[in-house]
């Protein structure tokens, strides 16, 4: 469906406008022109495949160690870099999220990256300085299949400066943000990726109406990439309402997501619908036919705030007619009348 495919970009908009424009990226990083840091991993001997950039590191149970990032300020002026060590999770535009640094995490998770990895909150860089700082992480006691995985993420502290401005609304400052993915395993197995559907519900994104089912990666490997094709039917009906078909998605490990199918403008109606699903990655493909409920309560919520709503005009088009049947009754009633009226005079 068109409509469908037109919301999906505006959905893909929403999420990678906002990273845009603070400069945030969610991969291995280079030194940057643009920012006034760069930053750079040091990668250490137990580096699985020494020609990446980010971590890929072979550990044990219970081991600790530094991974060390080196920090250079190019600027002439002292900065100051805000460390943050995040959990990567799936968006809800099925993306690989490494930049959240408190999120709703599974309940498939059993070691998040934030609760292992230790850094300072802080880092002081002088002018046209570098820095090495080390980031502490010890593995759980218990031994593990699969991946951990997560980010260093460095942003730059804005000044007091800066927050008197934005708070007043007269001046946007840019703030670059690094981000250095970190992949923790312990051996070579291989963990089987699997998919489970949960949660089906009415709901709003950017103010526009929009059905999502939430889908749980519960296994400790990526899953990539991912093609999803959702269709709605009413329910005991053969005709698709709506669709949403997206290809070269990602989850995380042990994460879970909102995979969003628009409703295209249309007024959120109350009533039993049936959603099927199939998503495919590599050689699995996980299916679905679902049942679900859109309550009137919700559906009245979310149709008033809705944004570029087509109204449905249904039931003024009913009234209108069942009026108009109404008034040629009458007029009928009333023509027949007054012509048995006209009859009963002309007899006498």
């Amino acid at each position: 469906m068109e409509r469908s495919w037109v919301f999906v970009k505006k959905l893909m908009l929403l999420f990678v406008l906002p990273i845009v424009l603070i400069g945030v990226l969610f991969h291995p990083l280079s030194p940057q022109a643009a920012a006034n840091f760069s930053v750079t991993a040091v990668i250490p001997d137990n580096q699985i495949d020494k020609t990446k950039t980010y971590f890929d590191l072979r550990m044990k149970p219970g081991q600790k160690q530094d991974l060390e990032v080196v920090l250079k300020n190019d600027t002439d002026k002292e900065i100051t870099i805000e460390t943050n060590a995040n959990t990567a999770v799936t968006n809800d535009n099925g993306i690989v999220d490494y930049s959240q640094t408190d999120p709703k995490l599974d309940k498939s998770l059993k070691t998040p990256f934030s609760s292992i990895a230790k850094t300072d909150d802080e880092v002081v860089l002088p002018k046209n300085s570098s820095k090495t700082i080390k980031v502490t992480v010890t593995m759980p006691a218990e031994s593990f299949d699969g991946i951990i995985l997560g980010g260093l993420q460095f942003i730059e502290k804005e000044g007091d400066d800066a927050k008197k401005d934005g708070g007043k609304g007269v001046q946007i400052k840019n703030r670059y943000a690094y981000v250095v993915g970190v992949q923790l395993s312990e051996n070579d197995t291989v963990v089987e990726p699997d998919m489970k559907l949960h949660e089906i519900k009415a709901q709003q994104i950017n103010y526009r109406n929009a059905v999502t089912a939430n889908l749980q990666n519960p296994e400790a490997t990526l899953i990539k990439p991912l093609a999803i094709d959702a269709k709605v039917y009413k329910s005991g009906d053969d005709q698709v309402l709506h669709q949403a078909k997206r290809d070269g998605l990602r989850m995380a490990p042990n994460s879970n997501f909102n995979y969003a199918i628009d409703w295209e403008n249309q007024p959120l109606k109350a009533g039993k619908y049936r959603l099927k699903m199939v998503a495919t990655s590599g050689d699995k493909t996980w299916k679905w036919d679902e049942e679900f409920t859109i309550k009137g309560d919700d559906a009245k919520k979310y149709n008033e705030t809705a944004v570029d709503l087509e109204k449905d005009y249904t039931w003024w088009y009913i009234a209108g007619g069942a009026l108009a049947v109404i008034l040629l009754v009458f007029l009928a009633f009333w023509l027949g009348k007054r012509s048995k009226k006209d009859k009963d005079e002309d007899k006498k």
